[in-house]
């Protein structure tokens, strides 16, 4: 199944819907302790990252259940991010794959990319000593975040060299998802 990005573009009053496949897997911290996917779409929303999702209908009661705002025909999902893996392995949804991310402005990502992120402050000089949450990803963070790169890689035939931390992303201006994070697939 190909599940493509959207964007919206006008031209002399047409609306005209672009077509983007992710080619790129960026991966992020969350630079905060280990908090649900509908926490973090608060902190979310309250930098204007919301998006109106209307369909298909099952997928809007699905987010309505996990507690993301109703909202006239549809549901506000906030989150930046498409997945979220939490201190003890497990995924959370954030965004559904076939909206535009708010995760990385950096080289046009939020358009061609899949946004993951770890909870933890992965960085030696904002974390030292984990006062705002882990300092490094838990084994089984790292391990669910193996399974879930290998997953999006062989459904959007992503490369590897297309699997990049939000600091490796060309102009981000950024050290997340910090120094001691290390990854191999």
């Amino acid at each position: 199944m190909n599940i493509l990005y959207l964007s919206l573009k006008i031209h002399k009053g047409v609306v005209f819907v672009e077509r983007l496949y992710p080619r790129f897997i960026v991966i992020h911290h969350t630079a905060g302790f280990d908090v649900p996917a509908l926490t973090i779409d608060g902190y979310h929303a309250k930098q204007g990252f919301g998006v109106k999702i209307t369909s298909p209908k099952p997928l809007v009661e699905e987010y309505i259940r996990r507690g993301f705002r109703r909202t006239d025909g549809g549901v506000i999902v906030c989150i930046g991010y498409h997945y979220l893996i939490r201190t003890d392995g497990s995924v959370e949804k954030g965004r559904p794959d076939f909206i535009r991310g708010a995760h990385c402005v950096a080289d046009n990502m939020n358009f061609k990319s899949i946004g993951v992120a770890l909870t933890g402050n992965f960085c030696s000089k904002d974390n030292p000593r984990g006062e705002k949450g882990l300092t490094r990803p838990s084994k089984a963070q790292v391990t669910s975040l193996k399974e879930l790169v290998h997953h999006l890689m062989e459904i959007y035939q992503i490369p590897r060299e297309n699997v990049l931390g939000h600091k490796n992303v060309k102009n981000a201006a950024t050290s997340c998802p910090g120094d001691r994070f290390v990854f191999e697939l």
